[in-house]
C-alpha cells in the first residue's frame, strides 16, 4: 500500500472466507464527512464516517461581528455577533447579541460564541441541542451539593462525629495528652552625578496614567513599580522609589547607563561577561558609541533557536537579561511613556514624540513639544509647585483627548497606594516569623505540661489576626483596582490561597493552636512562592472568557479547597515529627496530640474534598455555559478528577483493611497533596492545556522539590519504624 501520510479506515470485506472488496475512507480535513462504497455479489455497500449535517427548523443572520480589543492593543477584550433569530413556523423575527458566556437558546437550541474569521467578518458559533441531557447533568450536580450540605449539616454524620478511635494506633495503649509540634521556618551609595529626581516630585508625576504594552491604563507608578521589579528584581534601587528610577533613567540615561543596576543571577554569565557582583549597568553589556555592539548578542541568539526543553540555566537566564536590557532601552526611548492619546486613534496612546505627528491644533503641537523638557528642569530644580502643574495639565490633556472612559481618580490613587504598601511582599516574612515564634512558644508549654494556652500565644494570635486583615484588605484592593477578582493568573491564586489556608487555620485554631501556627506557617511559605521568579505579580486584564462570574464562583471554590488540603499536609507532617521524636518518657503525651491532631487533619481534608468537588463540577457548568460541553478531558479537568478519586481514598482508607492505622492515613494525607501540586503547579507551568499559565514549555524542577521529596520520605520512614515499636510493645 502506498504511503500518503493520511488517516485512514480500512474495511475489508469479506464474501464467505474469500476477500470481496475494500473500502477506504480518507480524513480529509477540508470535510466533515468521509465516505466510500463497493459492490460485491450484486450488491452495493456504502459506508459514511463523520458529522451529521442537521437542518435547524429557524434560521440566523449575521448583522453585524464587533471585536473589540483593549484601548492601544492586539489583545480581544471581546468579541461578540449580533445575529437576528428568524422562525417563520412562530412568525418571530428577534435580534440578539451572542458573545463568551452569553447564549443564544432557542427551542432547545443553544448557540455559543465559538471564534471568528481570520479577516473578521464572519462569526464562528458552537451549537448544542441536549436539554434532556442538560437537565439530568445539572440535576445530579445538584444533588450532589446537596448532600454534601446535608453531611456537614447533620450531627450523626462522620463529619461530626469523628473522634480518634476511628484509627488504630499503637502508640494510645500509653493514654493522652496534650501535644507537641516542631515546624521549620526559613526565614547602597548614589553616584552624585546622575539625575536623582525629588521624591515628592517624581511621586506626583508617578499619577500620571500610562497606557502600558498589554492596553490597561493605570498609573505611571504602578507601571514603574513592575519596571524596576523585572530590571533589579528589587521594589526599591539605592534607596529610590521607583518614579525616581524610572525619571532619572528616562531623562538622564547618559549617566544612569553606567550604573548596575541589571539583575545577572547566573555565576557562569557573570564570570563570562566580566562583571563583579549580581548587577550589572548597561554601558557594560551595551556599547552605543561602538554602533551599538552587544554583548549578550551572540548567546541570546543561540538561546532562543533552541527548543524549551534542552535550555539550559545559563540560556534561560541569557533570556531574562536580555529582557531587562531591552526594558531600559525603552524607558531611554520613551516606548514605556506612552501617556498621550493619539489624535489619529485616540484609543492609542503614545509617548510625546508619537503623539505630536498626529496633533491637528498648533497649540497642541507646541505643548506636547515642550512639556517634558519643562518637567525634566523642574525636576532638576526641585521645584515641586511647577512639577505638580504639569503633571495635573497631562492629565487634563488625556481626559480632553482619550477615545475611551478613564479609569476614576479613586481606583488610580488606590492602585498607588496597593503598590506603595507592597502588601503581600511584607506578609510572607511577618507569617512565617509569628507562626514559628508560636510554635515555639506552643512546644514549651507542651514540655512544661501546662493544660492552659499562654498569654504569649493568645497575643501571637491576635497579632495573626490583623496580619489576616491587611491580607484581606490587600485583596479587596487589587480586586477594586483590576475590576475582576483576583483569581486570574498564578500569582493571584497563590495569594488567595494563602488567605484560605490562614482562614482554616483560625476555623480550627478552636480545636487545637497548633492548627493556627501551622497554616501561618504555610501562609508564608504559599506567599513566598508567589514572589518567585517565575510568578508575575502585575495587574493585568482580562481574556475574554474569563469575563464572568463564573470565575469568582468557580476559581475561588477551587483554589480555596487547596488551603484546607494543604493544612492536612501540613497537619501529617507534625504527627510524622511527633512519632519520631517519642520515646518512653513523652509517649503518653505524644499519642494524644497525635490522636487530637488525626481528628482535625480528616475535617480539614473533608472540607477540602467537598469544596473542590464543588468547585471541579462548578467548572463544568461554566465550560458548557461558555464552550456548550461540560467535560474536555483538559489537562487540569484530568488532575482535578484524580485528585478527587486519591482524597476520597484517604478519608475511606480507615474502612479499608490494611490501612485503619492512624499512621497509614497521615502518611496518605501527606503525599495526597502531591496531587494538589501536580493540578496547580504542573498543569499550570508545565502542561499545556485552557488552564495552563506557561504554554506547555517544559521548564525545570526545581532542585528544593527533590530535596522536599527526599527530606519527606525519610521522615516518613524514621516515623514508620517508631510507629511499628510501639506496635510491638505489648
Amino acid at each position: 500500500m502506498q504511503e500518503t501520510g493520511k488517516n485512514a479506515f480500512i474495511f475489508n470485506l469479506l464474501s464467505g472466507n474469500n476477500p470481496a472488496a475494500t473500502i477506504t475512507l480518507w480524513d480529509n480535513d477540508s470535510e466533515n464527512r468521509a465516505s466510500g462504497s463497493a459492490e460485491f455479489d450484486g450488491k452495493t455497500l456504502e459506508i459514511n464516517y463523520g458529522s451529521e449535517e442537521i437542518s435547524l427548523p429557524f434560521s440566523l443572520r449575521l448583522t453585524d461581528f464587533v471585536l473589540e480589543r483593549y484601548p492601544g492593543s492586539n489583545s480581544p477584550s471581546g468579541y461578540k455577533s449580533n445575529i437576528v433569530l428568524i422562525d417563520k413556523a412562530e412568525n418571530l423575527e428577534k435580534p440578539f447579541t451572542i458573545f463568551m458566556n452569553n447564549i443564544l437558546k432557542h427551542k432547545g437550541y443553544r448557540f455559543y460564541q465559538s471564534s471568528y474569521d481570520p479577516d473578521e467578518m464572519g462569526t464562528i458559533l458552537a451549537v448544542n441541542h441536549d436539554l434532556s441531557g442538560m437537565l439530568v447533568t445539572y440535576a445530579g450536580y445538584g444533588l450532589l451539593f446537596l448532600f454534601i450540605v446535608l453531611s456537614l449539616l447533620n450531627r450523626k454524620s462522620v463529619f461530626n462525629t469523628v473522634n480518634a478511635g476511628y484509627w488504630n494506633s499503637a502508640l494510645r495503649k500509653k493514654a493522652p495528652a496534650v501535644m507537641i509540634l516542631l515546624l521549620l521556618s526559613g526565614l547602597t551609595g548614589i553616584d552624585a552625578q546622575k539625575l536623582i529626581p525629588g521624591k515628592d516630585a517624581a511621586e506626583a508625576f508617578g499619577n500620571v496614567l500610562v497606557q502600558d504594552q498589554k492596553g490597561r491604563t493605570k498609573p505611571l507608578f504602578a507601571l514603574s513599580n513592575d519596571i524596576l521589579r523585572k530590571v533589579t528584581r528589587e521594589n526599591k534601587f539605592e534607596g529610590l522609589t521607583p518614579m525616581q528610577v524610572y525619571l532619572g533613567v528616562y531623562l538622564d540615561f547618559n549617566n544612569w547607563k553606567n550604573v548596575p543596576m541589571i539583575k545577572i543571577s547566573n555565576r557562569e554569565l557573570q564570570k563570562s561577561l566580566g562583571i563583579s557582583g549580581n548587577l550589572a549597568s548597561f554601558a557594560e553589556l551595551v556599547d552605543l558609541e561602538a554602533g551599538g555592539s552587544y554583548k549578550l548578542s551572540e548567546g541570546v541568539s543561540k538561546a532562543y533557536s533552541k527548543s524549551p526543553g534542552i535550555r539550559t540555566k545559563a540560556d534561560k537566564e541569557i533570556m531574562k537579561v536580555d529582557e531587562r536590557v531591552n526594558i531600559l532601552y525603552m524607558i531611554y526611548t520613551g516606548g514605556f511613556l506612552k501617556i498621550f492619546p493619539l489624535h489619529a486613534d485616540p484609543q492609542s496612546w503614545g509617548s510625546p514624540e508619537e503623539a505630536i505627528k498626529t496633533v491637528i491644533s498648533k497649540e497642541d503641537s507646541v505643548y506636547l513639544k515642550n512639556v517634558i523638557p519643562l518637567f525634566a528642569e523642574a525636576l532638576r530644580t526641585n521645584n515641586i509647585t511647577t512639577a505638580s502643574q504639569i503633571s495635573s495639565s497631562i492629565k487634563d490633556y488625556q481626559e480632553k483627548f482619550a477615545g475611551y472612559d478613564l479609569p476614576p481618580e479613586s481606583k488610580s490613587k488606590a492602585e498607588s497606594v496597593y503598590y506603595k504598601l507592597m502588601i503581600f511582599e511584607r506578609l510572607f516574612p511577618f507569617y512565617a516569623t509569628t507562626g514559628l515564634l508560636m510554635l515555639i512558644g506552643l512546644i514549651i508549654m507542651v514540655l512544661k505540661g501546662r493544660k492552659n494556652i499562654s498569654l504569649f500565644v493568645r497575643i501571637l494570635s491576635w497579632v495573626l489576626f490583623a496580619g489576616f486583615l491587611f491580607h484581606t484588605f490587600g485583596l479587596g484592593i487589587r480586586w477594586y483596582v483590576a475590576g475582576h477578582s483576583p483569581m486570574s493568573n498564578g500569582y493571584e491564586s497563590m495569594i488567595f490561597i494563602s488567605w484560605v489556608t490562614l482562614m482554616a487555620g483560625f476555623i480550627f485554631s478552636r480545636k487545637s493552636p497548633f492548627a493556627l501556627s501551622a497554616t501561618a506557617v504555610l501562609a508564608g511559605m504559599t506567599l513566598m512562592v508567589a514572589h518567585l521568579s517565575f510568578m508575575d505579580p502585575e495587574i493585568t486584564n482580562l481574556v475574554p472568557v474569563l469575563k464572568s462570574y463564573w470565575l469568582t464562583l468557580h476559581v475561588s471554590v477551587i483554589t480555596g479547597s487547596y488551603g484546607f488540603l494543604g493544612l492536612g499536609a501540613i497537619l501529617a507532617i507534625i504527627t510524622m515529627i511527633l512519632l519520631s521524636l517519642s520515646d518512653n518518657k513523652n509517649i503518653e503525651r505524644i499519642s494524644g496530640t497525635i490522636d487530637e491532631l488525626a481528628v482535625i487533619n480528616y475535617k480539614t481534608i473533608t472540607l477540602g474534598l467537598y469544596l473542590l468537588t464543588i468547585g471541579t463540577f462548578l467548572g463544568a457548568v461554566w465550560a458548557n455555559e461558555s464552550w456548550g460541553r461540560y467535560w474536555g478531558w483538559d489537562p487540569k479537568e484530568t488532575w482535578s478528577l484524580i485528585t478527587i478519586v486519591i482524597y476520597s481514598l484517604v478519608i475511606h482508607s480507615r474502612n479499608i483493611p490494611g490501612m485503619k492505622d492512624i499512621y497509614t492515613f497521615n502518611l496518605l494525607s501527606l503525599f495526597a497533596f502531591s496531587c494538589v501540586l501536580m493540578t496547580y503547579f504542573g498543569v499550570n507551568y508545565y502542561l499545556s492545556g485552557l488552564h495552563s499559565y506557561a504554554g506547555g514549555d517544559p521548564v525545570p524542577v526545581p532542585v528544593f522539590v527533590y530535596v522536599a521529596v527526599i527530606v519527606l520520605v525519610s521522615l516518613s520512614v524514621v516515623a514508620y519504624i517508631k510507629y511499628r515499636k510501639w506496635e510491638n510493645v505489648k
